[in-house]
């Protein structure tokens, strides 16, 4: 099978262009109008004048961003409500509380108290670790350490570790509290069965 592709003959084979519509655009650039151009220039903006004494710049310090970042942990406000650490059951009769000022010793001083009694009453911080003993009663039992201050640079910071008599580890942790204000837990003591 052949196609005949060929074009009808006609009397004129030339193109006039006549018989498109016309396109209605105007270039930017036609236009007498400078303030399309003057619009995009870069010639055109207009730059801050600053004073001589202004001594800001766009420069970043990177040592600013760890400066602020370790400020920020220095001077943390610290809890303005008691912290409960949790509840933990122990076999033995008794615990070792271990504290130290985790911070630059700076006077922080600590009341330790059992049930709401008063088994410590004023005890200070140091940089090394100071060791409490305290006796427990079958069941649970409130330990409360309470901020009595906020040594010079406060908050009340202190690391502590609970252990059982076995020197077994309960918890261990840090607090950072206002005066007034304690680390709570509590401590269930359950009497093992060959007593």
């Amino acid at each position: 099978m052949n196609l005949d592709l060929r074009l009808p003959s006609s009397s004129t084979n030339s193109f006039d262009g006549s018989s498109l519509p016309s396109l209605d655009y105007k270039s930017p650039f036609e236009n007498n109008d400078d303030n399309i151009l003057k619009r995009y220039s870069i010639l055109n903006k207009k730059e801050e004048t600053k004073s001589v004494f202004d001594k800001t710049t766009d420069f970043k310090n990177p040592g600013d961003e760890v400066k602020d970042k370790l400020n920020g942990e220095i001077n943390r406000d610290g809890d303005w409500e008691d912290v409960f650490f949790g509840k933990f059951v122990v076999h033995t009769s008794s615990i070792i509380v271990k504290m130290r000022d985790y911070m630059d010793p700076d006077g922080d001083r600590v009341r330790i108290m059992l049930n709401a009694e008063t088994m410590y009453s004023n005890e200070l911080l140091e940089g090394h670790y100071n060791t409490y003993i305290i006796n427990l009663r079958e069941g649970d039992n409130l330990v409360n350490i309470m901020a009595l201050n906020q040594g010079l640079a406060g908050p009340n910071t202190a690391n502590f570790a609970i252990y059982d008599a076995n020197e077994n580890l309960i918890t261990a942790n840090d607090w950072n509290l206002k005066t007034g204000v304690s680390a709570k837990f509590t401590i269930e003591y359950v009497k093992p069965m060959d007593e």
